[in-house]
């Protein structure tokens, strides 16, 4: 059964508002994602890891930035969202 894909544009959309939290030039400190199913919005700041996998419908955040080797973060906690869970994307 194929899996429902999400819009392209509201991928792009929260890639574009990471782009904003990690430029210097604005004055953000976190991006917020709320997730269909809970209250209160997850957290997250301009070094954390975000893949997004569009072919399966995930997206991977990571607490801190990988390293050159792709092992420093390896024990740091990694939570997995459904992108079609994601309802809505704040800065703040």
């Amino acid at each position: 059964m194929a899996r429902k894909t999400l819009s392209p544009s509201f991928s792009d959309h929260m890639k574009q508002q990471l782009s904003f939290l990690r430029n210097s030039d604005y004055v953000y400190e976190a991006i917020q994602l709320y997730v269909s199913g809970i209250a209160e919005p997850w957290e997250f700041t301009a070094r954390d890891e975000f893949e997004f996998h569009e072919e399966t419908g995930v997206l991977i955040v990571r607490d801190g930035p990988t390293g050159e080797d792709g092992h420093d973060n390896a024990d740091v906690p990694e939570y997995v969202f459904r992108l079609d869970a994601i309802v809505a994307t704040q800065l703040i």
